[in-house]
């Protein structure tokens, strides 16, 4: 929907394309915004995937289909697994990039090990437990009251399945510290103060090896800062899409 420069949206882990309908409604006046449901997720649950890579090989299917040449694109969580990956394969269709609480690194040992304990976990006793504590971490402790009734039965009505292949995809994603290195695009890197999911210090290093980098971080947030703190978010947002405009 929209006018204007094309802005790709790629949502995060048991999450769906809903989650950036509050930025569709600010952006929509001056860009064309596509946003996507990944496989296994929202309306795509009935399309499987193997891998981030395979992810980002059917997003660019989408892209040649829907005729978008350069493109933004923005990529929260997991969905900044994928735009990354994307990035790698397809450099050429890119005016910019943007790693909204997310990482271009793989996991670090522990991390994995949580995964695979995660993934067993899950095929013993199912999804209950496991979206108990998913949910908990997605949001500052005193912005709980920010997960409306319709994100939590969207990650909770999460296939099983989808679930599974997503934990093993995210465990043995490739490191694509090298990737932002070899880009001349600019690169967005937005964090939350509270977001327990990436460590700021990693963050940074990896925009020191950016071309041309936009880093900022959101007070008080944690790893949802488009539904805990929207205005701040669209904030950064409007500030990177400009600066990238006018580098065109």
């Amino acid at each position: 929907m929209g006018i204007g420069p094309h802005l790709c949206f790629l949502h995060g882990f048991c999450e769906d394309s809903t989650l950036w309908k509050s930025s569709l409604q600010h952006l929509q006046k001056t860009y064309t915004c596509l946003t996507i449901d990944l496989p296994g997720f929202g309306k795509s649950t009935s399309a499987s995937f193997t891998s981030i890579t395979d992810i980002s090989r059917q997003i660019h299917e989408i892209i040649l289909h829907e005729k978008i040449g350069e493109h933004l694109l923005l990529g929260h969580s997991l969905g900044g697994y994928v735009a990354v990956d994307y990035a790698a394969h397809y450099p050429e269709y890119l005016s910019g990039l943007g790693l909204i609480h997310s990482t271009a690194a793989e996991d670090a040992a522990e991390k994995k090990a949580n995964r695979k304990k995660t993934i067993h976990f899950i095929q013993r006793h199912g999804t209950v437990e496991f979206f108990q504590l998913f949910i908990k971490t997605l949001v500052a402790e005193h912005h709980s009251n920010c997960l409306t009734p319709a994100l939590i039965h969207t990650i909770q009505n999460t296939p099983t399945t989808s679930i599974i292949q997503g934990l093993q995809a995210m465990l043995h994603r490739k490191d694509h510290r090298d990737t932002l290195a070899s880009l001349s695009i600019p690169i967005l890197f937005l964090m939350g103060e509270y977001d327990i999911h990436y460590d700021m210090h990693d963050i940074f290093e990896q925009a020191s090896l950016c071309d041309i980098a936009q880093i900022q971080m959101i007070d008080h947030v944690g790893h949802l800062s488009m539904v805990e703190n929207e205005k701040a978010y669209l904030s950064v947002l409007q500030q990177f899409l400009d600066f990238t405009h006018t580098l065109h």
